[in-house]
């Protein structure tokens, strides 16, 4: 008889193992208390009890047949880790690093409650609807219904992560792939939300999380390990297309500053190292992770607008079957 798995990961142990310290352990800056390190094990952190857990039809909840199928993805990620850092040829493995990729995109919470969030609007601008058309009583004053907590049902984002991963499918198409070496002192971060894209014409400072223009220019980011890092650009595309995934140095201390800028504002929770040294960008970020922000206009008609920013995150409300 198999053992109900309470201890789920949405950062999976293979994935962070590559990033501990001589004694096995992490460091974990969560974004709510960044001058807190935490110093851990890998499996006793990035985990959510009964996070993929799904209930059964004929009653009851299935706790492992998720955790059980990304073990599958997860259990193969050491192997090509290391072909990366000895910067093999890694073709025959383009079909695993972009199922991790985009996995690993789908899963977090930044991406679950992204679509709870999304679902949730819907449920007001709905309501809103049926407000004008006279077939539900709008709120008695001064309540309004954009005050009003609207929660989802946390299964239904587990349903929606099938979607997340085949919405990859036209963001890797758009670029090609390079396994980044990182020759500075400086190591690479990494965090609970390590898939991230951005439009690398627009300013920094103006940029927003995972929105680019269609065809126009795409950076992703993915860290593989404190020194290694997967790349991916719309530059890359005809080389990747015509030779597949190569291997590339980088040698500036600016260029890996950037990068951690990047990990540590599109990070959600929580920010990981490999060792101190690198609070710094850390607090710089630590107020800003993506969400999703709503417009809704009640009175003439609804306007809801999907779109990621960097801002601060907004406290999800939990859950009441």
């Amino acid at each position: 008889m198999s053992t109900d798995k309470k201890r789920h990961h949405y950062v999976p142990k293979a994935y962070l193992k590559a990033f501990v310290d001589a004694k096995g352990r992490i460091y974990v800056y969560r974004k709510d208390e960044p001058d807190k390190v935490l110093h851990v094990n890998p499996d006793t952190t990035q985990f959510q009890k009964y996070y993929y857990s799904q209930p059964l039809p004929e009653g009851g909840t299935d706790n492992n047949r998720l955790e059980d199928f990304f073990s599958t993805i997860e259990d193969r990620w050491p192997d090509v880790v290391a072909r990366m850092k000895c910067r093999e040829p890694l073709n025959d493995n383009l079909e695993q690093i972009f199922n991790f990729i985009a996995l690993q995109r789908a899963r977090v919470p930044a991406a679950r409650d992204m679509v709870e969030a999304t679902m949730a609007t819907t449920v007001k601008a709905t309501i809103a609807s049926m407000i004008r058309a006279g077939k539900v009583q709008a709120p008695p004053a001064p309540l309004k219904l954009e005050d009003i907590a609207v929660t989802i049902d946390p299964h239904q984002s587990i349903h929606a992560m099938s979607t997340l991963i085949a919405a990859m499918g036209p963001i890797f198409s758009r670029m090609g792939l390079a396994v980044v070496h990182n020759q500075t002192g400086s190591p690479f971060l990494t965090s609970d939300n390590p898939v991230l894209w951005f439009d690398p014409s627009v300013p920094f400072a103006q940029q927003h999380p995972y929105n680019t223009r269609p065809n126009g220019p795409i950076n992703l980011l993915f860290p593989v390990t404190p020194y290694v890092l997967v790349l991916g650009s719309n530059r890359y595309l005809e080389t990747f297309r015509e030779h597949g995934l190569l291997h590339t140095d980088v040698e500036s201390d600016e260029w890996v500053h950037l990068v951690n800028a990047q990990i540590s504002r599109f990070a959600y929770e929580a920010v990981i190292a490999q060792a101190p040294g690198t609070e710094a960008v850390i607090r710089e970020f630590a107020s800003v992770s993506p969400h999703e922000p709503s417009i809704l206009e009640i009175d003439t008609a609804e306007i809801v607008v999907h779109r990621q920013v960097f801002g601060a995150r907004p406290k999800k409300l939990k859950w009441v079957p």
